[in-house]
């Protein structure tokens, strides 16, 4: 049989306040609790975004929130370790570029002033009959350092020599310039107005440089006036001359005039015109005929002329 209590005034007092008294307990525990977990949030009175202090005010109307005692979630760095962070990465990174430039200017300095970068000699390869000195000079390398050279410049200074058809140049660290030049070949020495010039297969004039066995030479009887680099023998000139040689190898000098052309005095005591032209083979045997016919007949000439072999002629 269950017993039935009477519950007194007083007893149902008691248990009002005990109510009471542990709800103010546990309120006051929220407060505390939601107190360490956010503070210092100031709400800001609400605003329509078309309200003009919205306009105004713009960003700066934002809340604000610290939780500087938050604890960091799931392993991460908290905020304020990383703002304590960030300027020692950026310290070293400038320390890093200082070093970076102090390491290059040191580079940099020793390569201008280190004699091991200048220039005192050029490694040469193609020059037969121009010294190497004179190329060198014309080169304008001498006692540069390195970092000013131009290998496209060098090479046209060195094609301004004289003789020089083409130039190719390479430059090495630390001081190494390679001059690879093609020269132009003489054929002729041709004497002309008292000066003696070479003369290429192809007519074009420079120095002589010195004497060179075996290269034919030229005397022009008509012209007073000197060669320069500019000038031109013509061509049909060049190889009448080169043929002749070929077919009459004891010829030690030939002459030259704009008239007659080529011409030789002949060991017998007369002087031979050939004209020009690579035509000398035949004018050689019309030539030979008639000198022969006219030491049959007695006939001691003067000179003969097989410019015009269908017409050769001869004087007395």
């Amino acid at each position: 049989m269950t017993t039935l209590r009477r519950i007194s005034s007083s007893d149902n007092v008691s248990r009002a306040d005990a109510v009471r008294a542990r709800r103010k307990q546990q309120e006051t525990q929220k407060t505390w609790t939601a107190a360490r977990t956010v503070s210092h949030t100031r709400a800001l009175p609400e605003r329509t975004p078309t309200s003009p202090s919205w306009k105004r005010r713009g960003a700066a109307g934002t809340t604000r929130r610290w939780n500087a005692a938050a604890p960091a979630v799931g392993g991460l760095p908290s905020f304020q370790s990383l703002a304590h962070a960030l300027p020692h990465i950026q310290l070293s990174w400038k320390m890093a570029s200082a070093a970076l430039v102090m390491m290059l200017g040191s580079l940099l300095f020793h390569i201008l002033s280190s004699s091991q970068y200048f220039i005192t000699s050029i490694n040469l390869a193609g020059a037969q009959y121009i010294p190497g000195e004179e190329l060198y000079d014309a080169s304008g390398v001498h006692h540069l350092n390195i970092l000013w050279l131009d290998p496209a410049q060098i090479e046209r200074n060195v094609e301004t020599v004289p003789g020089i058809k083409e130039a190719h140049v390479e430059v090495r660290w630390p001081n190494q310039v390679f001059v690879i030049v093609e020269e132009q070949v003489p054929v002729l020495a041709w004497s002309q107005g008292g000066q003696t010039m070479w003369v290429d297969a192809e007519g074009r004039v420079f120095p002589a440089r010195g004497q060179l066995s075996g290269l034919l030479p030229i005397m022009v009887d008509d012209a007073n006036y000197p060669l320069t680099p500019d000038s031109r023998i013509p061509v049909e000139v060049i190889a009448g001359a080169l043929q002749l040689k070929q077919l009459r190898n004891n010829i030690e000098l030939l002459h030259y005039d704009a008239k007659n052309g080529l011409s030789y005095q002949d060991g017998r005591n007369w002087r031979g015109y050939f004209g020009t032209g690579a035509e000398m083979d035949v004018k050689l045997v019309v030539y030979e005929t008639l000198i022969e016919n006219l030491l049959a007949r007695g006939i001691h000439p003067s000179a003969v002329s097989v410019i015009d072999e269908d017409a050769p002629v001869y004087r007395r």
